[in-house]
C-alpha cells in the first residue's frame, strides 16, 4: 500500500510517499481502508520532532481519518464493529496518512450512514472543542467566549459548538479574510489581530465587562495580557502553546488581577487516556450533532495523499481555513 513516511524530523520536504506492507488487524485492533485523512497540528508537531507523544522514526503521521472497516482483530467486539461499516479513526500515535491503518478498537468509532467522510475527519476537532467547552470549562460561565486562532479546524469547531451552547462568540484571526470566515461559522464579532489590539477590542465589544471564557492554543510571550480582558471569575483554557510561553510570571500576573479571581487551565485530550468511556461519550455526542446537521465542518481543500508535503506547506503558512483533507 501507499503511505506517507517521516524518516527524520524536518520541514514538509521530509514527508515521503512510500510503498509499505499493508497492515493486518492484530489482537484488539480494527483495520480501516482510508477514504479521507485529516491534516492537523499534531501531524506538524510529529513531522518536526517536537510532538510530546512522538513515536520512533521512521513513522507515518496522521491522527485523524475516516474509512471502511475491512478487518477485525481477535478480542474486538464484533457487535460494535463490523466489516463494511464506515468508521472514524482518532489515533494519537499517527498512522492515518496511508491507504490502510490498523488502530486499537478504542480509537475507532463506527459512524451512522450518510456521513460524508470528508466532513467526518473534522470530528476529532469537534471532540476536542466539545471537551474544552463542557469538560475543561465545566462550571464556568460561558456567556461570552473569545476564540483565538479562530479560522482553523479547531477554531471553527469551537465557534460552532459555543454558538450551539448559546454563547456569544468573539473570534480572533490573522487577516480580514479569516475574520470573515470566522463570522460565517457563527462568531458575532471578529478581531484581526494582525492590525488590532485584541484586549482593547474585546473590552470594546463587551462594553468593558470582558469575556467569561478564552480558548487559546497559541499562548506566546504576551499571553498574560489576556487576563485584562477576562470578566469576573473568567477562565482561560490553554490547549497548546504553539507561540511559546509568556514572558511574565503567570501567577504573579493573576494575583495582579485578583479582584476578578481569574483562572487558567491547561487541557489535553490525553485527559481521557484513563477514561475511555468518557472519550467515547464525547465522540458519540459530536457524531450525533453531525448526523443531525447541527454542525457543519468546513473543508478547506482536498488533496491527493501524495501531496502531503504541499498540505503541510499550506498549514505552516497558516493558509488553511477549516480542515485540509488528504485523499488516498
Amino acid at each position: 500500500m501507499k503511505a506517507i513516511v517521516i524518516p527524520r524530523a524536518g520541514g514538509p520536504d521530509v514527508l515521503e510517499l512510500r510503498d509499505v506492507p499493508t497492515p493486518q488487524a492484530g489482537p484488539g485492533q480494527v483495520l480501516v481502508r482510508m477514504e479521507s485523512i485529516g491534516v492537523g497540528k499534531p501531524d506538524v508537531l510529529m513531522r518536526t520532532g517536537v510532538y510530546r507523544w512522538m513515536p520512533p522514526l521512521p513513522a507515518t503521521p496522521g491522527a485523524e481519518g475516516c474509512g471502511i472497516i475491512v478487518g477485525i482483530g481477535a478480542g474486538v467486539d464484533r457487535q460494535r464493529y463490523q466489516e463494511g461499516q464506515r468508521a472514524l479513526v482518532y489515533h494519537f500515535k499517527g498512522g492515518c496518512y496511508a491507504e490502510y491503518t490498523a488502530a486499537p478498537a478504542e480509537d475507532v468509532t463506527p459512524l451512522p450512514e450518510g456521513i460524508d467522510p470528508d466532513e467526518a475527519v473534522s470530528l476529532p476537532n469537534f471532540q476536542v472543542a466539545w471537551a474544552l467547552l463542557h469538560v475543561a470549562a465545566r462550571g464556568a460561565d460561558n456567556g461570552t467566549v473569545y476564540v483565538n486562532g479562530a479560522a482553523g479546524g479547531m477554531g471553527s469547531a469551537l465557534i460552532q459548538l459555543a454558538t450551539l451552547a448559546g454563547s456569544r462568540v468573539i473570534a480572533g484571526a490573522s487577516s480580514e479574510a479569516k475574520c470573515a470566515f470566522a463570522r460565517a461559522q457563527g462568531a458575532q464579532h471578529a478581531i484581526d489581530y494582525s492590525r488590532e489590539n485584541v484586549v482593547d477590542r474585546v473590552l470594546e465589544c463587551t462594553g468593558g465587562h470582558g469575556v467569561n471564557l478564552v480558548f487559546d492554543h497559541i499562548i506566546g510571550p504576551q499571553f498574560t495580557d489576556s487576563l485584562r480582558m477576562l470578566a469576573s471569575l473568567g477562565l482561560i483554557v490553554s490547549y497548546n502553546a504553539l507561540g511559546g510561553f509568556p514572558e511574565k510570571d503567570l501567577f504573579r500576573e493573576m494575583r495582579a488581577h485578583l479582584p476578578k479571581s481569574p483562572g487558567v487551565r491547561c487541557f489535553t485530550m490525553h485527559h481521557f487516556d484513563q477514561d475511555p468511556e468518557g472519550r467515547r461519550r464525547v465522540a458519540e455526542t459530536v457524531i450525533g450533532l453531525l448526523a443531525e446537521r447541527r454542525i457543519r465542518p468546513p473543508v478547506h481543500d482536498r488533496l491527493p495523499l501524495a501531496d502531503a508535503a504541499r498540505a503541510h506547506t499550506l498549514l505552516d503558512a497558516r493558509a488553511v481555513m477549516g480542515k485540509l483533507v488528504l485523499k488516498p
